[in-house]
C-alpha cells in the first residue's frame, strides 16, 4: 500500500466546484450544486467548494457546514464551535444551546434573503498546514493526516500549487480496494 500515491486518487481541481472570494453565498451554493449535477452522484457528491483568487489560485474552501453555519447568523454569538466537536456534547446540551441562542427558528425557505448579503470571503476556511498533501505523497501519509485532523478532505499540491482534492471517501474506498484486492 505504501507505493500508491495521492495523485492516483485525488479529484483534480478542474473537476471540482470553484468560486471566487467575492461571490455571494447564493452563487457559491449554485456553483456547488451545478458541479454536482455535472459530476453526477457517482461515486459521491462534492461536499465543498474551492475558493480561488483573481489569478485562479486556490486560497481556501467552503464546506457544506460553513454554508449552513452562515445561514444561521446566531452562530456568531455562539462563537468558535470547533472545541465542541471534541467535547462530546449530549443531546440535551445541544438542545439547550439551540434554544438559548435561538438557532434555526427561522424557516429555511426564508434564509435565501440572507444569502445574498454574505460573501464567500467572510465564511471561507483558510486551510491549515495539516490540510495539505503533495500529489507524490503516499496514501498512507494522506490517511494519517485525515485521521489526525479529522478532515473530510485534503488539498493536494504540486510545486506548491493546489491541483486537486483528496476526499476522505476516496481514500477510504482506495483502502478498502487495496485490502480486499487479493480476494
Amino acid at each position: 500500500m505504501k507505493t500508491r500515491t495521492v495523485g492516483e486518487f485525488m479529484v483534480p481541481v478542474s473537476k471540482y466546484a470553484t468560486v471566487s472570494k467575492k461571490a455571494t453565498l447564493t452563487e457559491a451554493l449554485k456553483a456547488l450544486e451545478d458541479e454536482n449535477m455535472r459530476f453526477g452522484d457517482r461515486p459521491y457528491r462534492h461536499a465543498s467548494l474551492v475558493v480561488v483568487d483573481k489569478q485562479g489560485r486556490a486560497v481556501g474552501r467552503v464546506s457544506q457546514i460553513d454554508i449552513m453555519r452562515a445561514l444561521e447568523p446566531g452562530y456568531s454569538e455562539v462563537g468558535d464551535t470547533r472545541w465542541m466537536e471534541r467535547s462530546g456534547l449530549t443531546r440535551r446540551m445541544l438542545v439547550t444551546i439551540r434554544e438559548q441562542f435561538n438557532l434555526w427558528n427561522q424557516p429555511v425557505e426564508e434564509m435565501r434573503k440572507t444569502m445574498e448579503g454574505i460573501k464567500v470571503a467572510e465564511i471561507m476556511q483558510v486551510p491549515t498546514e495539516g490540510e495539505f498533501v503533495d500529489e507524490t505523497d503516499t496514501l498512507n501519509i494522506a490517511m494519517h493526516r485525515i485521521v489526525m485532523g479529522r478532515h473530510h478532505s485534503l488539498l493536494v499540491t504540486r510545486d506548491g500549487k493546489i491541483v486537486g482534492i483528496l476526499r476522505s471517501t476516496d481514500a477510504f474506498n482506495a483502502l478498502y480496494d487495496m485490502i480486499f484486492a487479493s480476494e
